[in-house]
Protein backbone atom coordinates (compact mmCIF):
# COMPACT_ATOMS: atom_id res chain seq x y z
CA UNK A 1 0.00 0.00 0.00
CA UNK A 2 2.83 2.21 0.57
CA UNK A 3 4.03 2.23 -2.98
CA UNK A 4 0.00 3.67 -4.19
CA UNK A 5 0.38 6.58 -2.21
CA UNK A 6 3.65 7.48 -5.01
CA UNK A 7 0.69 6.90 -7.44
CA UNK A 8 -1.44 9.80 -6.46
CA UNK A 9 0.56 12.69 -7.80
CA UNK A 10 1.35 11.40 -11.00
CA UNK A 11 -2.56 10.60 -11.27
CA UNK A 12 -3.27 14.36 -10.61
CA UNK A 13 -0.41 15.82 -12.58
CA UNK A 14 -2.19 13.90 -15.37
CA UNK A 15 -5.76 15.20 -14.63
CA UNK A 16 -4.76 18.94 -15.36
CA UNK A 17 -7.00 19.92 -18.52
CA UNK A 18 -10.53 20.10 -19.11
CA UNK A 19 -13.30 19.84 -16.57
CA UNK A 20 -14.26 16.04 -17.95
CA UNK A 21 -11.00 14.74 -18.63
CA UNK A 22 -10.78 11.46 -17.60
CA UNK A 23 -7.64 9.13 -17.31
CA UNK A 24 -7.88 5.27 -16.10
CA UNK A 25 -5.56 2.31 -16.37
CA UNK A 26 -4.10 -0.72 -14.36
CA UNK A 27 -0.76 -0.71 -12.84
CA UNK A 28 2.00 -3.24 -11.72
CA UNK A 29 3.65 -2.19 -8.50
CA UNK A 30 6.88 -4.00 -9.00
CA UNK A 31 6.48 -6.55 -6.62
CA UNK A 32 3.94 -8.44 -8.62
CA UNK A 33 0.84 -6.60 -7.37
CA UNK A 34 -2.24 -4.90 -9.36
CA UNK A 35 -4.22 -2.55 -9.07
CA UNK A 36 -6.63 0.40 -10.84
CA UNK A 37 -6.80 3.76 -10.84
CA UNK A 38 -8.78 6.49 -11.92
CA UNK A 39 -8.75 10.11 -12.32
CA UNK A 40 -11.70 12.51 -12.66
CA UNK A 41 -11.79 16.43 -12.74
CA UNK A 42 -9.34 19.48 -13.20
CA UNK A 43 -6.67 21.30 -11.31
CA UNK A 44 -9.64 22.78 -8.59
CA UNK A 45 -12.44 19.70 -8.57
CA UNK A 46 -10.70 16.51 -8.77
CA UNK A 47 -11.19 12.77 -7.41
CA UNK A 48 -8.62 10.00 -7.69
CA UNK A 49 -9.30 6.55 -6.78
CA UNK A 50 -6.54 4.43 -7.01
CA UNK A 51 -7.30 0.19 -6.01
CA UNK A 52 -5.48 -2.98 -5.21
CA UNK A 53 -5.60 -6.41 -3.57
CA UNK A 54 -4.23 -4.16 0.01
CA UNK A 55 -6.90 -1.72 -0.01
CA UNK A 56 -7.98 1.63 -1.49
CA UNK A 57 -7.09 5.11 -1.68
CA UNK A 58 -9.28 8.17 -2.48
CA UNK A 59 -8.10 11.68 -2.87
CA UNK A 60 -9.95 14.72 -3.91
CA UNK A 61 -9.96 18.48 -3.86
CA UNK A 62 -12.97 21.18 -4.94
CA UNK A 63 -16.08 19.91 -5.17
CA UNK A 64 -14.97 16.85 -5.50
CA UNK A 65 -14.01 16.57 -1.93
CA UNK A 66 -15.76 14.24 0.79
CA UNK A 67 -16.38 15.58 4.11
CA UNK A 68 -16.16 11.90 5.52
CA UNK A 69 -14.68 11.49 8.76
CA UNK A 70 -13.56 8.19 10.70
CA UNK A 71 -15.98 7.49 14.46
CA UNK A 72 -18.55 10.20 13.53
CA UNK A 73 -17.01 13.11 13.85
CA UNK A 74 -18.65 15.73 12.67
CA UNK A 75 -17.61 18.29 10.00
CA UNK A 76 -17.80 21.57 11.32
CA UNK A 77 -20.67 23.84 10.21
CA UNK A 78 -20.25 25.42 7.55
CA UNK A 79 -17.11 24.59 6.74
CA UNK A 80 -15.98 24.72 3.61
CA UNK A 81 -14.04 21.73 2.68
CA UNK A 82 -10.96 22.32 0.70
CA UNK A 83 -9.49 18.54 0.16
CA UNK A 84 -9.88 15.19 1.49
CA UNK A 85 -7.92 11.78 1.23
CA UNK A 86 -9.35 8.19 2.74
CA UNK A 87 -7.82 5.25 2.66
CA UNK A 88 -9.14 1.40 3.91
CA UNK A 89 -7.28 -1.75 3.47
CA UNK A 90 -7.89 -5.04 5.42
CA UNK A 91 -6.54 -3.49 8.95
CA UNK A 92 -6.92 -0.03 8.96
CA UNK A 93 -9.11 2.92 7.50
CA UNK A 94 -8.47 6.79 7.78
CA UNK A 95 -9.00 9.85 6.57
CA UNK A 96 -7.57 13.54 6.45
CA UNK A 97 -9.64 16.45 5.38
CA UNK A 98 -8.70 20.49 5.06
CA UNK A 99 -11.27 22.76 5.68
CA UNK A 100 -11.68 26.72 5.60
CA UNK A 101 -13.47 28.02 8.45
CA UNK A 102 -15.16 31.40 9.45
CA UNK A 103 -14.76 30.95 13.12
CA UNK A 104 -12.14 31.95 15.67
CA UNK A 105 -9.14 29.22 16.43
CA UNK A 106 -10.88 28.63 20.13
CA UNK A 107 -13.92 28.23 18.35
CA UNK A 108 -13.04 25.71 16.53
CA UNK A 109 -11.14 24.26 19.27
CA UNK A 110 -14.00 23.94 21.25
CA UNK A 111 -16.07 22.47 19.09
CA UNK A 112 -14.13 19.66 18.51
CA UNK A 113 -13.12 19.05 21.76
CA UNK A 114 -17.04 18.50 22.62
CA UNK A 115 -16.98 16.29 19.24
CA UNK A 116 -14.24 14.14 20.69
CA UNK A 117 -16.02 14.10 23.96
CA UNK A 118 -19.28 12.91 22.35
CA UNK A 119 -17.47 10.04 21.09
CA UNK A 120 -15.63 8.69 24.03
CA UNK A 121 -12.06 10.24 22.54
CA UNK A 122 -9.88 10.61 25.40
CA UNK A 123 -8.02 14.09 24.40
CA UNK A 124 -3.68 13.03 25.29
CA UNK A 125 -2.35 16.25 23.57
CA UNK A 126 -2.83 19.48 23.49
CA UNK A 127 -0.48 22.58 21.89
CA UNK A 128 -0.74 25.87 21.51
CA UNK A 129 2.31 27.60 19.98
CA UNK A 130 2.09 30.54 17.94
CA UNK A 131 -0.94 31.17 15.40
CA UNK A 132 -1.56 27.31 15.84
CA UNK A 133 -3.62 25.13 18.06
CA UNK A 134 -3.42 21.18 18.27
CA UNK A 135 -5.95 18.68 19.94
CA UNK A 136 -5.12 14.89 19.75
CA UNK A 137 -7.04 12.21 21.56
CA UNK A 138 -7.17 8.34 21.29
CA UNK A 139 -10.53 6.37 21.52
CA UNK A 140 -10.93 3.17 23.39
CA UNK A 141 -10.93 0.86 20.42
CA UNK A 142 -7.07 2.30 19.03
CA UNK A 143 -9.13 5.20 16.92
CA UNK A 144 -6.95 8.08 16.86
CA UNK A 145 -7.30 11.73 15.76
CA UNK A 146 -5.38 15.28 15.37
CA UNK A 147 -7.11 18.43 15.21
CA UNK A 148 -4.92 21.22 14.05
CA UNK A 149 -5.98 24.67 13.29
CA UNK A 150 -4.05 27.51 12.20
CA UNK A 151 -5.11 31.35 11.33
CA UNK A 152 -5.69 32.20 7.90
CA UNK A 153 -4.22 35.58 6.78
CA UNK A 154 -7.05 36.14 4.51
CA UNK A 155 -9.79 35.67 7.79
CA UNK A 156 -10.90 32.74 9.87
CA UNK A 157 -8.82 29.68 10.05
CA UNK A 158 -7.94 26.70 8.34
CA UNK A 159 -8.05 22.64 9.72
CA UNK A 160 -6.26 19.90 9.42
CA UNK A 161 -8.27 16.92 10.78
CA UNK A 162 -6.79 13.27 10.96
CA UNK A 163 -8.34 10.45 11.84
CA UNK A 164 -8.34 5.97 11.89
CA UNK A 165 -9.13 3.27 13.55
CA UNK A 166 -7.52 -0.19 12.94
CA UNK A 167 -10.14 -3.06 12.80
Amino acid sequence: MNKLLILPLVLITAACGGNDEVASGTFDDGDGNEGSYSVRGDDENSETVIKSDEGEVRISTGSKASADLPMGIAIYPDADVQSSISGLDGQSSGAMVVLKIDASQNDVIDFYRAQLKSKGIDIKTEVKAGDMQMIGGEGKNGEGVNISVTTDPSGGVNAMIIGGSGK
